[in-house]
């Protein structure tokens, strides 16, 4: 096994998020479960003009600032009110890295990327599993989460280069806010796929599917370092990771980690 050190676009567990966001093999077991965040209380989001392809998320709250019309979103807190890179974090180590390229990233730290940790799950799994209470079998890295639908052939080389099914990554990677302001991310799966800001959950597009599903969530970020979070997961059939994400009145483009 090699040795990878990480850029400064990861996080450090005791300067930025306090453990909750460790970067080593064999610590999916002890690293937080996101999806255990208490969400405050609940309010119908505003009606916006949205294409007719947009699925809204269910319930949203009112704890971002909007314009009137617009859907409003949680707005969680910042790891680290600078927006500086953050300082490395330990590389892991347990589990082999990726040796060759795939859609999903390759063993090539980004050092404005996403570290991707690799699982695999039962077949038959119809839902993303609590993959922070999981061992992670393998890493990965990938600059953005842009998986257009496609077949999925290479498996991942330098880990299990047969297994092309049945299998879940969490990519994770600090997401710096220069100054807040609204947005509304934009998931196409194809299964599932969650994602999290600093523990929140923003866009909920879970489930097994026949064919790429989308849904968006609306958000109001604080200027600061957060941490954000991506879920996925792969049964049978074509694969499908999108994310996108749009300022307010800006354009949407697939989502980097410095805004």
């Amino acid at each position: 096994m090699r040795k990878v050190f990480f850029p400064l676009a990861f996080l450090g567990c005791t300067s930025l998020l306090a453990c909750s966001f460790q970067m080593r093999a064999g610590g999916g077991a002890n690293e937080p479960n996101n999806n255990q965040a208490q969400p405050a209380a609940n309010q119908p989001a505003a009606t916006g003009a949205k294409p007719a392809a947009t699925v809204k998320d269910g319930p949203v709250r009112r704890l971002g600032k909007r314009s009137p019309g617009q859907a409003t979103g949680p707005s969680p807190t910042p790891t680290n009110t600078a927006t500086v890179d953050p300082p490395p974090a330990p590389p892991p180590s347990g589990a082999p890295i990726v040796t060759g390229a795939t859609v999903f990233g390759s063993g090539t730290v980004d050092t404005t990327g996403f570290k991707g940790n690799l699982y695999w799950v039962d077949a038959g799994t119809t839902k993303v599993p609590a993959l922070a209470s999981m061992t992670p079998v393998g890493y990965l890295f990938t600059k953005e989460l842009n998986v257009a639908p496609q077949a999925f052939t290479s498996g991942f080389p330098g880990v299990d280069a047969a297994r092309k099914e049945n299998f879940a990554i969490r990519y994770e990677a600090p997401l710096i806010v220069s100054e807040a302001a609204d947005y509304d991310f934009r998931v196409v799966a194809e299964d599932g796929a969650l994602l999290q800001i600093d523990g929140t959950p923003i866009v909920d597009n879970d489930g097994v599917k026949t064919a790429p599903g989308e849904k968006t969530g609306p958000v109001h970020l604080v200027a600061g370092t957060h941490v954000i979070t991506v879920d996925y997961l792969q049964t049978t059939g074509n694969v499908a990771l999108q994310v996108f994400c749009k300022k307010a009145n800006d354009t949407e483009k697939v989502c980097p980690t410095h805004l």
